[in-house]
């Protein structure tokens, strides 16, 4: 293994280039074991992901993670087409579902930190049409961190107009917020929050989200991720497959006939049982910026690498991306409820930031970022100066039954816990 000697690291460096690619297995072991390299220490994170791939029904996938500067671990195996035995390379990319989330909130903080928003303000302050039917003094905040009473859509969609951002903010724009007493806390929903997020974004700075993001957050940091994907690099995407009891965890909200879950879970089902909707080529190239941000674990534990260092600089310090201020703010905790549809006890920031629900002291106690549906997980732990993404292919149900990123994040805080946080 290559040891990355911290003191030729400064804590405000991320460099791609901080340790030569030491090979750990070649495309012989048919995917049954990591490439890719670790720094002296984390050996045991690989341990944890050749364990994912002989043991815990991983088809492929990659984790990447920085640690005080320096990448520390950048491993990747498994297949990314299961249909065509494609192997996953370092530069496979996956769509990482509500891990979108975390990117949106990414991206409307750089529009704060430029002037444009303020999480504060009434949405109808830069989208007026936002303001009818009782609306207008709903907030970004509360919109970003679901208790605008905003999760679904009211008119009946099918699985192809998700895909028109500009309808669906016009939709939004025409609809109330629910009245129902269950959504007088978190209520949590796949889409909405993406949709007003852009809207705003586009109305601010007359940029789509996805283009603000690709020009003043990823060109600039050589980021290979981005909302969707042109056409010409779908190919560069992992296919994506259902596996363990994934769609048995839906089996409630898809089959409910309470109205109100059906408006959030089933218009459209976002996981149909007939098909994978998020391989057709449209859900790749198109904007759903909730749900259809694709990229290497590379890019994006870089881009919470950045973050985690930015959040532990002195106040007014010069910064990579964000300021300690905005940071700060961003992930205070606003509100912590158990949402009533999925009775999942939720922890969000004030930006959009999904935060720990159990306090803990541990490095990675301070975490915050998004998970995505099915396991990928992108975080940045800035006590610890670290800054993390896994990605993966196979959809697995949350709980007992996916311990893939939770091994490795385990496997992970170990490590920096013995090389001294």
């Amino acid at each position: 293994m290559t040891t990355l000697p911290e003191a030729t690291l400064p804590e405000t460096t991320l460099s791609e280039t901080t340790a030569p690619d030491v090979r750990l297995a070649g495309p012989a072991d048919h995917g049954l074991v990591a490439e890719g390299y670790v720094a002296e220490g984390f050996e045991e994170v690989r341990e944890e992901f050749d364990r994912n791939l002989r043991e815990r029904d991983e088809l492929g996938g990659a984790f990447c993670a920085w640690w005080r500067g320096a990448k520390v671990v950048d491993i990747w195996g498994g297949v990314a087409d299961s249909g065509t035995g494609r192997p996953w390379e370092p530069g496979t990319k996956s769509l990482i579902f509500s891990g979108s989330k975390g990117i949106v909130a990414i991206t409307l903080l750089v529009a704060v930190q430029k002037g444009l928003i303020d999480f504060d303000a009434p949405v109808a302050r830069y989208w007026p049409e936002f303001g009818r039917h009782g609306k207008e003094r709903i907030t970004l905040r509360q919109v970003m961190s679901y208790t605008a009473g905003l999760p679904g859509v009211r008119v009946p969609l099918g699985q192809d107009d998700i895909t028109d951002p500009l309808a669906m903010a016009r939709l939004i724009a025409e609809q109330a917020p629910e009245e129902d007493e269950r959504a007088g806390g978190i209520l949590y929903g796949p889409y909405t929050a993406g949709w007003i997020a852009g809207e705003v974004v586009r109305r601010v700075d007359g940029r789509t989200i996805d283009r603000f993001f690709a020009e003043e957050i990823a060109a600039p940091h050589e980021l290979d991720m981005s909302y969707g994907v042109p056409a010409e690099r779908a190919g560069e995407v992992a296919r994506l497959e259902y596996g363990a009891h994934f769609l048995a965890q839906y089996t409630g909200f898809f089959t409910s006939d309470d109205p109100m879950t059906q408006r959030i879970w089933q218009n459209p089902i976002p996981f149909p049982h007939e098909e994978m909707v998020w391989n057709r080529p449209e859900r790749r190239t198109s904007l759903i910026p909730a749900a259809n941000v694709i990229g290497t674990a590379r890019a994006i534990s870089r881009l919470y690498a950045i973050l985690a260092t930015d959040a532990t600089r002195a106040h007014g310090e010069e910064f990579t991306l964000l300021s300690r201020e905005v940071l700060d703010d961003a992930r205070r905790e606003y509100v912590r409820k158990t949402d009533p549809l999925i009775d999942i006890r939720m922890v969000y920031g004030g930006a959009g930031f999904r935060l720990r629900a159990t306090p803990r002291d541990g490095v990675d106690g301070d975490s915050f970022g998004h998970d995505g549906g099915g396991g990928s997980a992108h975080l940045a732990w800035p006590g610890a100066g670290v800054g993390l993404s896994y990605i993966t292919n196979r959809l697995i149900a949350v709980g007992p039954d996916d311990k893939r990123a939770s091994s490795l994040l385990k496997a992970l805080a170990r490590a920096v816990s013995r090389l001294g946080a």
